[in-house]
C-alpha cells in the first residue's frame, strides 16, 4: 500500500527544522500541493528507489507478519494450510489495493473544490474482475442529493446496468456505451446521459478517462 504526502506533511517537516524528505518514488503518492508547498518552504524532495531484492525482503517480512496475526486470530489448534494461505492471499491483495483519494478545499458555505489532477483511483468493487479506476469525490457526506467522481480503464468492457441517473463527461479517450446493438462513442468535451433503468456495457477500445455525475447521491446502493 502506498504512503502519501500531503501539503501538510510538508509544512510540519518545515516546522520540525527540516530541509528535505526522501521517498520512494514507486511507495509514494505526493500530492501536486505538497509539491507546491515544499518548493515554496525550500523543502526538498530526496527520490531514491529500493532494489528488488529489498521489496521482496518487505514482501516476505509482511506476509510473515500477516501470517503470524491469521494465525493467532484461528482457534487454537492444527489449521489447514490452504486455508492459511487464501486468508493471506486476501491480507497481501487488500494491502495493495489502491487507496482513492483527490485535493478538496471546502468552503464555509459548502462550496467545495476538487483539484481533479490530484486524483488518485481506488478500485471499483462493483467489477471485482477488472482493472476498473474509480474514487468518488462528491458523496451525500457533503450534504449533496447528487454525487460525483471520476472513473478510468483500458482497454476492456463491461455489462452495467443503473438504477440512478447517470451524466458522464469524457475527459481523456473514448468512452463506448453500448446498448440496444447499437454503440455510442463519446470523445474528450462528449457529455452522455444514461437515464435510471438502462442495460449498458461500459467500454473502450484503448483506455478512457471521465467524470460521472449522479442522482440520487447515494447510487451505489440505489434501487
Amino acid at each position: 500500500m502506498k504512503s502519501l504526502v500531503t501539503a501538510e506533511d510538508i509544512k510540519q517537516l518545515h516546522r520540525d527544522g527540516k530541509a528535505s524528505l526522501t521517498v520512494v518514488p514507486s511507495c509514494t503518492i505526493i500530492t501536486p500541493e505538497a509539491r507546491d508547498v515544499a518548493k515554496k518552504l525550500g523543502v526538498k524532495m530526496l527520490e531514491t528507489d529500493t532494489s528488488a531484492s529489498n521489496k521482496s525482503a518487505v514482501e516476505s517480512n509482511t506476509r510473515q507478519a500477516i501470517r503470524q496475526a491469521v494465525e493467532a486470530k484461528l482457534p487454537a489448534g492444527e489449521h489447514a494450510p490452504a486455508l492459511l494461505e487464501q486468508l493471506i492471499e486476501k491480507a497481501m491483495r487488500e494491502l495493495n489495493t489502491p487507496v482513492p483519494y483527490c485535493d478538496r478545499e471546502v468552503a464555509t458555505n459548502g462550496v467545495i473544490l476538487v483539484r481533479g489532477s490530484s486524483v488518485k483511483f481506488g478500485a471499483f468493487d462493483g467489477v471485482p474482475d477488472k482493472a476498473i479506476g474509480l474514487t468518488d469525490v462528491i458523496t451525500g457526506a457533503d450534504n449533496s442529493s447528487i454525487a460525483a467522481g471520476f472513473m478510468q480503464w483500458e482497454k476492456c468492457s463491461f455489462p452495467w446496468t443503473l438504477t440512478y441517473d447517470e451524466i458522464d463527461v469524457v475527459l481523456e479517450g473514448e468512452l463506448h456505451i453500448t446498448c440496444n446493438g447499437k454503440t455510442h462513442i463519446g470523445k474528450p468535451g462528449d457529455v452522455f446521459f444514461i437515464p435510471k433503468g438502462s442495460a449498458i456495457e461500459f467500454g473502450t477500445p484503448d483506455k478512457v478517462r471521465f467524470v460521472y455525475v449522479a442522482y440520487p447521491a447515494d447510487w451505489s446502493t440505489s434501487k
